[in-house]
């Protein structure tokens, strides 16, 4: 005999944030290639420091790939990490924003500030309780 199960609907907010998480660990990507790419035509020396300065932007990257990816596991630990790490991203901007005005650091800043706003809604709250 089958039993019915009950399927639970990923709430707006969440997805939402989600999307907003992929298209920056996307955009993200795009631009460290980009970067890695002007690395390759430097020096041995200067391209090994470069390299460690990647380390930073790489970790974020994955990290927040890596949150969107566990969104649907419900885990608390998720949303902690993307609110923690899109938080320290809108820092990151507005401390950005002090040198200099850049229509990249204002799309991160705003996909990390929406991030950040919808993973605080009660809807998100309540969708990770395990």
């Amino acid at each position: 005999m089958a039993e019915s199960y009950r399927v639970e609907v990923i709430p707006q907010p969440v997805s939402l944030a989600r999307i907003c998480m992929w298209v920056q660990a996307g955009l993200g990507a795009v631009g460290l290639l980009l970067l890695l790419t002007l690395v390759g035509g430097m020096e041995a020396n200067a391209a090994g420091a470069a390299l460690l300065l990647f380390a930073v932007p790489l970790g974020a990257i994955l990290l927040i790939g890596f949150a969107a990816y566990r969104m649907t596991s419900r885990r608390r630990w998720v949303r902690v990490a993307g609110l923690v790490v899109e938080s320290l991203l809108v820092l990151n901007g507005l401390w950005s924003l002090l040198g200099e005005v850049s229509v990249s650091t204002l799309l991160n800043m705003a996909l990390a500030a929406a991030v950040v706003w919808l993973l605080f809604t009660r809807q998100s709250a309540a969708w990770f309780d395990r």
